[in-house]
């Protein structure tokens, strides 16, 4: 009898012992990343007969477990992407930002100094220092437009660099949780519902959280205790022992971006979509890098090779100080129209004598018959009426200024009929045509008019001119081209005029250069405003989460406390009941002797 007490006690003894130490490293790992609490199962020894009935044996420790909830793990890991993804996103939007929105960077106050310098100069055409001031103000603003495009690049080549580091950073922890896998295979040996090597698959799930903050990750639990890990939408990452390398390679058709490769264990390579990586700092920097970053530098490439095109066509109309036919001020950046990101650091002032800048108009009046003393004022040539459209067109349409009406014009007759009288006009020449319709300009010009097609809805032909009166039944005017090689009449600023009428006009889309380049940078800051938004509202899911999951496996002090006493009182009852068991062994003896 007492021996049976004594092997009951000590198997309390043990039971009670072993507790305590679960309860110990429960405590020492209060601390520590991923930890799930541990705890102990026991069960009751077989009983024996013993006539009367069956007595119980003792108790046994069955197993030490963890408190782990899978469906909270997972929450926590997708809180835990998403969060990280919307995160990086604001990092990244807020360099984009900052820059578009500061004043010392944007390119607006360079193009209002640009069409400044042509308002002085359109007082006083002849000025050469005012017409070196606006070539002046057109290098400054080319080197705007090249200054903040290469800001924008280097946060490409920087979201390059962290995309290669952070790809680095998944292949190491790819590589840590397929090690893993091979020591719980081996210690479990293949069989999950045994006996567990809590820590090790604790640091296994610690590490699946630790991928997800850099790309959504999922691990799918297999038969012998391992993970099989998919990114993306899919995509193997860890199989068993065996990981599938995630690389970077220069993209063929960009060697400037960087694309994800597959480094397959056979050898083979094979690319992924951008479309496929979700959430996560990875997720993160590459939609930040082909999403916000890429429409920036294309809004601003576009920008520039409208400017540059309108500014040139304009510039080609006039005639220059020397009566010669303008020629462009900026290179073409037509080429870029389909990858206009590349366009904005490309543009260059190609003008260096400001002698060439075509501020006259390249028509002339050449007279007029009949009427009341009514001459003609002054004739131009302006933007047609289709331009707009055919450069915002996609894919788009870069006009020739060698198509406009006025270029290689023989000379144009205006005819006045009818009282009050309406006019009409033909025009000779490679370009011409007619009879157009002529109708009042508008605007500030008095006495101004335009020549329109006489389709439905009409068209502007891109030719104006202004009369000192009303014309009279019967009268005609004539034009002809500007005198070659003949220095244009004093004050003629014609051509200027139009140029300088470009910062208003609606040449982007339906917005004026100014007013497009804000909405680029109102752009930005509502996508970083969105950006910052569910990265607060992804925060406070995370923090739930967690907070959910450290409740249900999380290490509770208070609980832990509870534990130590418990398990203290039952050690110490047991020790009692061995005491016990030898004072009556030794009784027994005694009585015996």
């Amino acid at each position: 009898m007492g021996s049976n007490i004594f092997s009951i006690g000590v198997s309390g003894l043990n039971a009670a012992q072993t507790a305590l130490a679960v309860t110990g490293n429960n405590i020492a790992n209060v601390s520590t990343p991923g930890y799930n609490v541990q705890y102990v199962t026991q069960a009751g020894r077989s009983p024996q007969y013993q006539g009367f009935g069956f007595l119980g044996q003792g108790v046994d420790i069955t197993n030490v477990l963890r408190t782990y909830d899978k469906f909270l793990s997972g929450q926590v890991q997708t809180a835990q992407t998403n969060s990280s993804y919307y995160d990086t996103q604001v990092k990244q939007l807020n360099q984009i930002n900052n820059l578009m929105a500061s004043t010392d960077v944007s390119i607006i106050p360079a193009l209002q100094d640009f069409y400044g310098a042509m308002q002085t100069l359109s007082q006083q055409p002849d000025s050469i220092p005012s017409r070196q001031t606006v070539l002046n103000m057109a290098q400054a603003l080319s080197t705007k437009f090249a200054t903040v495009d290469g800001q924008l690049q280097q946060m490409q080549s920087g979201a390059n660099g962290q995309i290669k580091s952070t790809v680095d950073s998944i292949n190491s922890l790819a590589s840590q949780i397929a090690s893993l896998n091979t020591q719980i295979a081996a210690l479990t040996g293949g069989n999950q519902l045994g006996s567990q090597p809590n820590t090790l698959m604790d640091q296994r799930d610690q590490a699946m959280l630790e991928l997800n903050k850099l790309v959504s990750a999922k691990a799918v639990p297999q038969s012998d205790g391992t993970y099989t890990v998919y990114i993306g939408n899919g995509q193997t990452l860890v199989t068993n022992a065996q990981t599938n390398t995630l690389a970077t390679q220069p993209l063929p058709t960009d060697p400037n971006t960087l694309q994800l490769v597959f480094n397959n264990p056979n050898g083979t390579v094979t690319a992924i979509p951008n479309s496929l990586i979700t959430g996560g700092q990875l997720g993160g920097l590459l939609n930040f890098r082909d999403g916000p970053l890429l429409q920036a530098r294309q809004q601003l490439g576009t920008l520039a090779i409208n400017f540059a095109a309108t500014v040139n066509y304009q510039n080609q109309l006039g005639v220059d100080n020397g009566g010669v036919a303008g020629q462009p001020i900026f290179n073409d950046l037509s080429s870029y129209a389909s990858n206009p990101q590349n366009a904005a650091s490309n543009l260059q002032v190609l003008m260096t004598d400001p002698n060439k800048l075509a501020t006259a108009s390249n028509m002339v009046s050449t007279g007029g018959a009949g009427g009341s003393g009514v001459t003609m004022s002054g004739v131009w040539a302006s933007l047609p009426g289709g331009y707009s459209g055919s450069i915002n067109s996609v894919p788009p349409v870069f006009p020739s200024s060698t198509t406009h009406p006025s270029v290689g014009m023989t000379g144009m007759t205006i005819t006045a009929t009818g009282s009050p009288a309406t006019m009409t006009a033909t025009i000779t020449g490679p370009n011409g045509g007619g009879p157009y319709n002529v109708v009042p300009l508008g605007g500030s010009v008095s006495n101004g008019f335009k020549l329109q097609t006489t389709a439905v809805p009409p068209v502007d032909v891109g030719i104006s001119f202004q009369l000192s009166g009303a014309p009279a039944n019967g009268q005609t005017f004539t034009v002809g081209p500007a005198p070659a090689g003949t220095k244009p009449p004093p004050g003629d600023n014609s051509n200027l005029r139009e140029l300088l009428a470009q910062q208003n006009l609606k040449l982007m889309g339906n917005q004026s250069y100014g007013s497009y380049y804000s909405t680029l940078v109102a752009s930005v800051g509502n996508q970083t405003n969105t950006a910052q938004l569910q990265s607060a509202a992804m925060k406070t899911n995370l923090k739930q989460a967690s907070e959910s999951l450290s409740n249900t496996s999380g290490v509770s002090l208070d609980q832990e406390a509870a534990n130590l006493i418990k398990y203290q009182q039952s050690y110490q009852a047991c020790s009692k009941v061995i005491q016990v068991a030898q004072t009556t062994f030794s009784s027994i003896l005694n009585l015996m002797g």
